[in-house]
């Protein structure tokens, strides 16, 4: 983990109050994979003191890049940022991260900014032999982004809208039932999910009907990132040492185990 200054590159605007925004971290670079986040420093905003945690999207030679959307004053301040501005960034952090094990075949569930951890993790294993099929989704086809990468990166690539303005009309969770109606669940998947609450609730309830192993990488947020704050805490089916049935998700995640989530947690 370090804190350090890294100078924008480029911040690309992708329509829709999402983003795309390229630093020069050449230490945080060196060490990321799929799964850690980052957390940002925001300056000069009234009342906003916590930093904000984005997932890493992508890494290229030195540069680190997030996928963003605007949701409040913090992001706001970002999106507005300029080549050549510094940030001062904490990161890698996290320490659950996805793991391939001993699968073959790998289902990626993606709604939102989800599509983050989950590009990455494409990218990173680009050249790994196992089967990779992806399921992106959203309201509507302007908020489907990277569409030519992800097929690249994927053995099939599903996009799903729910106006039907691209790729099927519907819900993510409802087109990977109707893949796994059509190709039965095998003991060597493994679904991964990034997303919503509502989206991740309904790929976990599934993946435990079809007693698939499964990965969720968590959308809590994490004003520290350190596990000092205990604002990220999530209820837990396991319980730990000190009697405690919660889990940490920026020290123990955020990629957990669907297992251990309490799915309490998903309609808060």
């Amino acid at each position: 983990m370090f804190q350090t200054k890294c100078m924008i590159e480029n911040i690309r605007e992708l329509g829709s109050d999402y983003y795309l925004i390229e630093l020069n971290c050449p230490e945080i670079a060196k060490e990321a994979r799929p799964g850690h986040f980052v957390n940002v420093r925001i300056t000069g905003v009234q009342f906003v003191i916590l930093r904000r945690p984005l997932a890493v999207f992508d890494v290229v030679g030195n540069t680190v890049k997030l996928f963003m959307k605007v949701a409040g004053r913090g992001t706001k301040w970002m999106s507005q940022c300029r080549p050549g501005t510094e940030l001062d960034i904490v990161g890698p952090l996290g320490k659950g991260l996805f793991e391939i094990n001993s699968v073959k075949r790998i289902i990626l569930v993606a709604g939102g900014v989800g599509l983050a951890p989950l590009y990455y993790f494409l990218s990173y294993y680009k050249k790994e032999n196992v089967e990779k099929v992806l399921f992106y989704g959203a309201r509507k086809s302007d908020h489907l982004y990277f569409q030519n990468e992800l097929i690249s990166l994927t053995n099939k690539c599903y996009f799903v809208t729910e106006d039907g303005s691209l790729g099927e009309k519907g819900m993510v969770n409802e087109e990977l039932r109707k893949f796994f109606l059509l190709s039965e669940p095998r003991s060597d998947d493994l679904i991964m999910t990034c997303g919503p609450n509502p989206m991740i609730k309904e790929i976990v309830k599934f993946a435990h009907s079809e007693k698939i192993q499964c990965q969720v990488s968590l959308e809590s947020y994490m004003g520290c990132g350190t596990g000092v704050c205990l604002s990220c805490v999530v209820p837990s089916n396991d319980t730990r040492e000190d009697g405690e049935k919660y889990f940490q998700v920026c020290c123990e995640g955020p990629v957990v185990d669907s297992k251990r989530i309490d799915e309490s947690f998903f309609d808060n």
